[in-house]
């Protein structure tokens, strides 16, 4: 099991040069504590977000050795698939092997109008985005044809650095997309505010798809994560951002497992403690983090410690050097015992 790190930030962050210059600082920091991955995000139309994961991955690769750079998610069907694996391959060439690629389909209609891309056929574009770069990073030359995508005759130069391409996680909480991650993927990843026993049952869900295809399933859970040695202060950091990110979430719809819970206004910060955040002590992040693992069989994390709306850039920074001292260093004898 390993951890990484998600960013999460955009316009409403602050001035965007001074947020990516963070963002880069935050990188050089869970490159340098031992988190496994640096990764970015993405929507088209959003001052929530930045709308350009692999060129910021670019920027992570170059002031990093050693974690994972690329994204969590970037919305495949938005992007040429020839160009999106020409891209992909370059982030992993220029990473010397380390691209890792997490892709989805999206939920918010806005983000294919600000693209320019049909909304309708978004899934069948998908599908044929994954086979595509699949084919784009094994075959020297290659053609294809479907009901989206012609290709006749075409290369992807340079190949990736890693033998057999960049590995590919897929997004998804329907049945149909955790089928597809089980065909198509080489792991699922989780949405950030899922409950517990929500992950448990997709997770048996795509394990069950994967396992029918032939494929080894992987989960990788993201998270909101803040490790704290003060309560009160961390309730004061990450307490008001983190509240009102998953009732933004939640106006997206992305959010779908608040029996009860008919308007944002009404979801509270101890919901989302009890069993979506990672919260506490390092002793108790370490505890809920095993939850995660032993209950939905969770393989890998990826930690949101900013938000768009804060906590601010020097206190994301000291809960990044708290979990990366006291929490990763005690989950390496609870893995290693399982």
């Amino acid at each position: 099991m390993s951890v990484g790190v998600l960013f999460t930030q955009g316009l409403v962050t602050g001035d965007p040069h001074q947020v990516l210059g963070e963002i880069l600082e935050q990188a050089e920091a869970a490159d340098r504590l031992g988190f496994s991955a640096a990764l970015t995000t993405e929507h088209k139309y959003s001052e929530e977000y930045f709308g350009s994961p692999l060129h910021l991955a670019y920027a992570i690769a170059a002031r990093t050795q050693r974690v994972k750079v690329g994204t969590a998610i970037a919305i495949a069907p938005l992007y040429s698939p020839v160009v999106l694996a020409q891209d992909a391959a370059m982030l992993d060439q220029l990473s010397g092997g380390r691209a890792w690629l997490g892709l989805g389909v999206g939920y918010l209609p806005v983000d294919y109008e600000t693209a320019g891309v049909g909304w309708d056929d978004r899934a069948q574009r998908f599908d044929e985005t994954l086979r595509i770069l699949r084919t784009a990073w094994r075959q020297e030359r290659f053609s294809f044809a479907d009901e989206i995508y012609r290709f006749d005759d075409v290369s992807v130069i340079p190949k990736p650095y890693q033998d057999g391409g960049v590995p590919l996680h897929l997004a998804a909480w329907t049945p149909g997309g955790l089928r597809r991650a089980g065909r198509l993927g080489d792991g699922w990843i989780t949405n950030a505010l899922m409950s517990l026993e929500t992950m448990t049952a997709m997770a048996g869900q795509y394990r069950a798809a994967a396992v029918a295809e032939g494929r080894e399933p992987h989960v990788t859970s993201i998270r909101f994560c803040w490790p704290y040695t003060s309560r009160e202060a961390a309730l004061d950091a990450f307490g008001d951002t983190a509240l009102a990110m998953a009732r933004t979430l939640f106006d997206y719809g992305a959010i779908t497992d608040l029996p009860g819970v008919t308007s944002s206004a009404d979801i509270t910060l101890e919901e989302f403690v009890k069993d979506r955040f990672v919260f506490g002590t390092p002793q108790e992040c370490v505890e809920t983090i095993g939850r995660f693992r032993d209950e939905a069989g969770v393989d890998d994390f990826l930690m949101i410690f900013r938000y768009p709306t804060g906590p601010d850039h020097a206190a994301v920074l000291e809960a990044m050097e708290l979990f990366g001292t006291e929490v990763l260093p005690a989950l390496e004898p609870t893995v290693a015992a399982v």
